[in-house]
């Protein structure tokens, strides 16, 4: 059986903007994913909030670089982890640039790669994950919104499509998997940003077909 980390945001957490909780276990897109997939085993590691290596002022411990080696080591050994993180960093920094999340999640990929050799590991003898890089969805303007919506959203839209033209390019640059989610999901109108159960689970089931294409799995 492989064994795949999803280490991400509210979006791998499963947030829903409708009733302000979380979706069910089956419809978060990381445990479609694994139910899409045959022998495979997944896990979850999401956090609200969560960037790729900034401090976010407000919320503790949301820096993803410092947490990875923490959820590599639990997860260990792995085959695959997914890393799905980008639009907190704007959150979290105002006029962040999206060159300096992408170098983020170069520094992230390398930290991944370096886990059979970090410091601590339980898994000396194993081989590198493999690595997929998933670009956050699009977002909607705030006047789209029909809820609470954030301020951020009008400046997401212009940056996020930019974030997801440079990740792609980092997947050629580091020979990973690379899935842009804004193929199979579109965010609630009632925030602007994160999925209802439909688009969460067309998430998954895109992701999982994507990886079967390329031969790591076989699709159900």
């Amino acid at each position: 059986m492989k064994s795949i980390l999803v280490y991400g945001d509210s979006l791998v957490w499963g947030r829903n903007a409708s009733n302000r909780d979380r979706h069910k276990y089956e419809d978060r897109w990381p445990n479609v994913l694994g139910a899409s997939l045959e022998n495979v085993k997944i896990w979850e590691a999401g956090l609200g909030g969560r960037t790729t290596n900034l401090d976010f002022p407000s919320l503790p411990e949301r820096n993803g670089l410092k947490h990875l080696p923490v959820a590599l080591l639990q997860a260990a050994p792995l085959d695959l982890v997914i890393l799905a993180l980008g639009t907190n960093d704007l959150f979290a920094e105002a006029g962040r640039k999206p060159h300096d999340t992408v170098n983020a999640m170069r520094s992230l990929i390398k930290v991944t790669r370096d886990l059979p050799t970090s410091q601590g590991s339980s898994v000396p003898n194993t081989s590198p994950p493999k690595v997929m890089i998933v670009s956050p969805p699009n977002c909607l303007p705030l006047s789209s919104v029909s809820g609470e919506g954030f301020p951020e959203l009008d400046e997401l839209t212009r940056w996020l499509p930019k974030l997801a033209k440079l990740y792609g390019e980092l997947a050629i640059e580091q020979d990973t998997y690379f899935v842009d989610a804004t193929k199979f999901c579109e965010p609630d109108p009632v925030d602007g940003l994160h999925l209802d159960v439909k688009n969460t689970r067309q998430l998954g089931v895109g992701i999982a077909k994507t990886l079967a294409l390329t031969g790591f799995a076989h699709f159900r």
